[in-house]
């Protein structure tokens, strides 16, 4: 089954910047955090979840989609609705479709910002880790490895040194950026030997799992 979220076509002109006081706030990558008007909210994973879904279609979604994008071809429209229920009395949420009253914004999306406007740098430094990490929902899923492999792909062909270091640092086990890192260095500069220390490690932690 074809999960919700797809990426977004690349725009005609730079995203937008991100606005800097929104009411709802999302940090997500790596975390599970979210503020409403700057005061701390305590979410559960699946109100994260819907949020996520919620947040990338500001169009707004029915019943039956957000179903299928957190329970897959196990939709289960009754429970969906329950949590959407609850979530509701934290959060405005709007019905038919539903929809995100307050204004929202979110690492995730910040990323994705970053990404098309060409600003591989920041978007390195602010992809603290992968979307919601221990989220099995399908459409959330879908939309981790899409960002994940967008911001890999990015420092890859950047041909910047910054961006592949600060993403190594964070996913030490990744081969593909620890070579590209170690290929970009100049011959003799002293940084290899610290590439060459981790590509064993993360070698080593392979043949273990």
């Amino acid at each position: 089954m074809t999960t919700l979220i797809t990426p977004p076509p690349a725009p005609l002109t730079a995203a937008p910047a991100p606005l800097a006081t929104p009411g709802l706030y999302l940090t997500f990558l790596g975390a599970e955090q979210a503020t409403l008007d700057g005061q701390t909210l305590k979410l559960r994973r699946r109100f994260c979840e819907i949020l996520v879904i919620l947040a990338t279609n500001p169009n707004g979604v029915t019943g039956g989609q957000l179903s299928a994008a957190l329970y897959g071809e196990w939709s289960d429209t009754q429970n969906q609705a329950v949590e959407v229920h609850r979530l509701s009395k934290l959060i405005g949420l709007s019905s038919k479709p539903y929809r995100l009253v307050p204004v929202v914004g979110a690492d995730f999306l910040h990323v994705q910002d970053l990404l098309m406007e060409g600003r591989i740098r920041e978007a390195a430094q602010l992809y603290r880790g992968e979307l919601l990490p221990l989220s099995d929902a399908p459409a959330v899923t879908e939309y981790r490895e899409y960002l994940h492999e967008s911001v890999r792909q990015a420092a890859l062909l950047s041909g910047e040194l910054e961006p592949l270091w600060t993403l190594v640092a964070r996913f030490p086990d990744d081969l593909e950026l620890i070579e590209a890192l170690g290929e970009r260095l100049p011959a003799g500069d002293v940084r290899r030997g610290m590439v060459q220390a981790r590509m064993r490690l993360a070698q080593r932690r392979l043949c273990a799992s």
